[in-house]
């Protein structure tokens, strides 16, 4: 009989960002490699937003689609009652199953692994706690909320209860893991760190001249830099928002994607009368190869001190698609490992403006120095973090647990 991955996700396919892409090829070669995949979804409200059937079968992964509302992600009471509805759904489908096979949940969104570890826990069900970020000490070091609020020592005291009822955690950062073991030392022994990755079909080098997108918008004679992904809490966005107020000589900068702080990138630059920048909304996976290879190099950004709480998972698009990263980052934090190790880009102080021009500078003048980074960015990511090597790691968890 084979071994069954019941995964619960808010995000999945059809959608097409990051959590859902990711998520959606690992379950798929999970499901070539004999494994009865099962996916507990919502409905899509990213790139798409069509009702689904109850139930439908893609790829060999079994997608149940609960009752959920599906409002626009651009609305912040749309996006809390599509997390409501759909962490109220999963619960009451949970609490009402008979079934034993482990549960995979991750992070997003912050409370449901809390919850369904609750559900878990009454039912005697084992469950999988995949940390894509840490919250709420992620906020409280943001300054959004305070460490002594009893809400947030509640929130901090079922995150930690949580960890120890998990039958193993998955860490996609070092810093990551650290943070849980300093917290909870007990779990030492059941977090293992398996990195985020990314799918080699969709993301591949394209050569820079030949690119149709850089062809259609006019724009080859320009040094691209880019930022592709989401512009969230986590991001550290007015060090960018400087930086193109400067006007770099032949510097052009793309930014593709929406976020909560998107508002505040803007805030730092004038748009209307800014030459060196274009912004795009979040691409569909046609269009994503094309503009994510229109560039000589991209950013990667995460806030001060937010090391161990978040590894922004961009760096593997970018390491796919042979491009160099500049990456403003807390210099203990798993993105900066990364970029240090693979000697594929430069880490700059994440509130350092002058760092960043002279680290986009010193690649736009130096030809041989960007493209080595990016010929080593892309060789460590065939042999680390494409999607069936990580897929490997989690079926060998599996392994360990049912």
């Amino acid at each position: 009989m084979p071994k069954k991955f019941l995964l619960i996700s808010q995000i999945f396919y059809p959608d097409q960002v990051s959590t859902a892409n990711l998520f959606t090829g690992l379950c798929t070669l999970l499901a070539e490699d004999n494994i009865e995949v099962e996916v507990w979804s919502a409905h899509p409200s990213y790139t798409e937003s069509a009702r689904q059937p109850r139930q439908r079968k893609y790829k060999g992964i079994i997608i149940h689609y609960l009752p959920s509302t599906n409002f626009k992600k651009s609305s912040l009471t749309g996006r809390f009652f599509n997390i409501l509805t759909f962490a109220i759904s999963s619960t009451l489908k949970l609490l009402f199953s008979k079934e034993k096979t482990t549960v995979w949940v991750h992070t997003t969104p912050p409370f449901l692994g809390i919850l369904l570890s609750g559900v878990c826990s009454f039912k005697r069900r084992k469950l999988v706690y995949i940390l894509l970020d840490v919250f709420p000490e992620g906020l409280i070091r943001l300054g959004k909320v305070s460490r002594g609020n009893l809400l947030i020592r509640f929130w901090q005291r079922q995150f930690v209860i949580t960890l120890k009822r998990s039958e193993k955690i998955v860490a996609i950062g070092r810093d990551i893991k650290q943070y849980v073991i300093e917290i909870c030392q007990e779990c030492t022994s059941k977090i293992e760190y398996i990195p985020h990755w990314q799918d080699d079909n969709l993301i591949f080098p394209i050569d820079f001249e030949k690119n149709e997108f850089i062809i259609e918008k006019g724009i080859k004679d320009n040094f691209i830099v880019q930022y592709s992904g989401n512009i969230g809490i986590w991001n550290e966005v007015s060090t960018m928002g400087k930086a193109v107020k400067i006007n770099t000589e032949k510097v052009f900068y793309i930014f593709v994607g929406e976020g909560i702080r998107k508002e505040e990138l803007l805030n730092g630059f004038d748009l209307e009368n800014q030459q060196n920048v274009l912004l795009l909304p979040f691409q569909n996976n046609e269009n994503f190869n094309n503009v994510l290879n229109a560039s000589h190099v991209h950013l990667v950004t995460l806030k001060k001190s937010l090391e161990g709480m978040a590894v922004p998972c961009k760096i593997y698009g970018i390491l796919a698609s042979g491009r160099p990263v500049i990456a403003l980052v807390p210099a203990n934090s798993e993105i900066a490992y990364v970029v240090k190790e693979e000697n594929c880009g430069i880490v700059v102080d994440p509130e350092d403006t002058d760092g960043l021009i002279n680290a986009i500078i010193l690649l736009r003048d130096n030809d041989i120095l960007r493209k080595q980074m990016g010929l080593n960015g892309r060789m460590a990511f065939e042999k680390k973090y494409t999607t069936r090597i990580v897929a490997k790691k989690y079926k060998a968890l599996l392994d360990k647990i049912d």
